[in-house]
């Protein structure tokens, strides 16, 4: 019985572990890192007069799918429904829509397709066919970047169109692809011709571009090919290009506040008699009336508004009293930002509120120089912006920076400002800090450029505006503190101060954008204690 039972429990062992070894992948040995190999195509690359329904692919082992309606690129587009099946070393691709007769397409299949064991995708695998006697064989190739990112977009769609009446934002293309990590793209099995080329990050995988939610960018000049073939660089940006709307008025005891459908650039309210006085909201798509009139009468306003892109509203509102009683809001100011420049010995400082400020007792500002030495803040030095919600003081310090002094001090007595609820600022003692040319370093700037007028900004790391020059060829940063920074050049081709976005309707292109880069390829500039720096050559 005993010899008996030992054979038994053997038996028993062995046929758990032969079910085990059916289950599993074996383990150990050298990873896996070739990609899957194409052994058998129908169509074969390049070839013409196809008249097959489906498409097949078989590799030198078992395969998968990962995303392929992103990842596998059919142009001319085969539908959105086209359905990939993958069954061991086979892929099968059936179109939605019949190949279209004498037509050349192009299969890119990027990540699409991966063997099982370790994911390695198919290594650079294109399929080119043509339903006719001819195939189209031209490449188009360039890159795309975003305006104002150092971060190169990947993924991005870039499509072809030729009809003067086509509509990114409401057309889908039929020529497209899409960019790499490096932000290269390459548009293969092109027929010569001129073509106008675009750039969107399609999120929602809908084939066209939505400037609400969307970057997006397009070249104004046609692409000829084959003339064209390479070199195009496309950069995209973030704009809400949506026509605007006035949303909605709510009417309350005190205020109205008006809403649209998006951010403004700028507004103006005319009543039609009486006066209102207004700011903007706790965003720039909202619009607050304070009104001054009798409460039995309503108002119509005439309401001008432009938005980012130049786009303007022209409509009216009526705004009246009502029994909703506006919560009363606590006055929040913001803390006082304070610049000095020792170049020019200009000290600029700002707030903000949360109200309209609407008084200012410059009695109750001035600057102590030292114990002994005061200076007076004058009627031309502050500006109030009721829209913006700001205070601005602007004066030149009569102090000799090189001169070892106590850094000044800038004094708000109680009361300096007050809101139109009627609160009132709190004292504040905000000192100057003058900086010493020992503690500080320097940075020297030269331009190489044909443009005429462009902008130079210095920033901090994290994007902040430092200071600026405008149309000069050498200038020095001077009294920097120790930091990192970085630069960007805008060019302003129409000298309007700002930068212009761009216009699809209007093939007017973004301005140009150049970031600084170092010959290390960074894009922060190191600044020390009694350095200095340059000159760093920008040419564009």
């Amino acid at each position: 019985m005993r010899r008996t039972y030992h054979i038994l429990l053997i038996t028993i062992s062995c046929n758990l572990l032969y079910q085990c070894a059916r289950q599993t992948q074996p383990t150990g040995g050298p990873k896996d890192t070739d990609p899957p190999e194409l052994v058998y195509a129908n169509p074969i690359n390049g070839q013409k007069n196809f008249k097959g329904s489906t498409i097949e692919l078989i590799f030198d082992e078992a395969i998968k799918l990962k995303d392929p309606r992103e990842e596998i690129l059919i142009t001319p587009s085969s539908g959105a429904k086209t359905k990939f099946l993958a069954k061991k070393n086979k892929v099968t691709i059936i179109p939605e829509r019949k190949w279209q007769d004498s037509t050349t397409y192009s299969l890119a299949f990027r990540g699409g397709i991966q063997d099982v064991n370790e994911s390695n995708p198919a290594d650079d695998l294109h399929l080119a066919f043509s339903t006719g006697p001819t195939i189209d064989s031209l490449v188009l190739s360039g890159s795309v970047s975003e305006a104002f990112k150092e971060k190169i977009p990947e993924k991005i769609t870039v499509a072809l169109y030729q009809e003067d009446t086509f509509d990114i934002f409401k057309h889908k293309p039929i020529f497209f692809t899409k960019t790499n990590k490096q932000g290269k793209f390459s548009m293969q099995n092109l027929k010569a011709g001129k073509y106008f080329i675009y750039a969107f990050d399609d999120k929602n995988k809908n084939m066209k571009a939505d400037s609400k939610t969307e970057r997006f960018g397009f070249s104004a000049n046609q692409v000829n090919l084959p003339e064209n073939a390479d070199s195009i660089h496309l950069v995209i940006v973030h704009l809400d290009t949506r026509p605007m709307k006035l949303t909605s008025v709510r009417n309350s005891n005190t205020i109205s506040t008006i809403r649209f459908n998006k951010p403004l650039d700028s507004i103006k309210l005319i009543p039609e008699r009486s006066s209102i006085i207004y700011t903007y909201g706790d965003s720039r798509s909202e619009v607050i009336v304070y009104k001054d009139f009798d409460k039995t009468d309503s108002i119509l306003v005439r309401v001008k508004a432009t938005d980012s892109v130049y786009q303007k509203l022209d409509t009216a509102v009526y705004v009246k009293f009502t029994d909703n009683k506006k919560p009363p809001e606590k006055f929040k100011p913001s803390a006082w930002s304070v610049d000095y420049d020792a170049t020019t010995n200009q000290l600029v400082a700002e707030l903000t509120s949360n109200k309209l400020l609407l008084s200012i007792n410059y009695d109750s500002i001035y600057i102590q120089i030292d114990t002994a030495k005061y200076q007076s803040i004058k009627l031309e030095n502050i500006t109030v912006d009721t829209l913006l919600k700001k205070v601005t003081l602007k004066t030149i310090l009569n102090i000799n920076p090189k001169e070892k002094i106590p850094n000044p001090v800038l004094l708000f007595g109680k009361g300096a400002i007050i809101t139109i609820d009627n609160d009132s600022s709190k004292s504040q003692d905000i000192k100057i800090k003058i900086p010493k040319a020992e503690d500080t370093g320097s940075m020297s700037i030269e331009i190489n450029t044909k443009e005429e007028h462009f902008e130079v900004q210095l920033l901090t790391s994290d994007l902040k505006l430092i200071k600026s020059f405008r149309d000069l060829k050498k200038y020095t940063f001077a009294y920097l503190k120790p930091a990192e920074y970085r630069i960007q050049v805008i060019v302003d081709q129409n000298n309007n101060f700002r930068w212009e976005p761009g216009d699809f309707y209007k093939l007017q292109e973004p301005e140009k954008v150049i970031l600084y880069k170092s010959l290390e390829k960074k894009y922060t500039i190191p600044v020390r204690a009694n350095w200095e720096i340059g000159p760093l050559t920008i040419t564009f």
